[in-house]
């Protein structure tokens, strides 16, 4: 495992434990995937249903 895959993977731990202690719940963990720091499939991991945008989220790339 690469160092940066083993960075990935300690994050999702970090975010799967959040999530279970309640420190997000899953709008928190959308807007986590929304601002890029998880992925849609790292969501459906932890959450246990797959990921949704919904109308009124925000893209976190910067606008011009």
């Amino acid at each position: 495992m690469t160092l940066m895959e083993q960075i990935q993977a300690n994050f999702l731990e970090m975010y799967k434990m959040d999530y279970q202690f309640g420190i997000y719940d899953k709008d928190g963990m959308k807007g986590l995937v929304v601002q890029g720091f998880l992925s849609a499939e790292n969501y459906q991991k932890i959450v246990g249903e797959a990921y949704e945008r919904t109308d009124n989220q925000v893209s976190g790339a910067p606008q011009a």
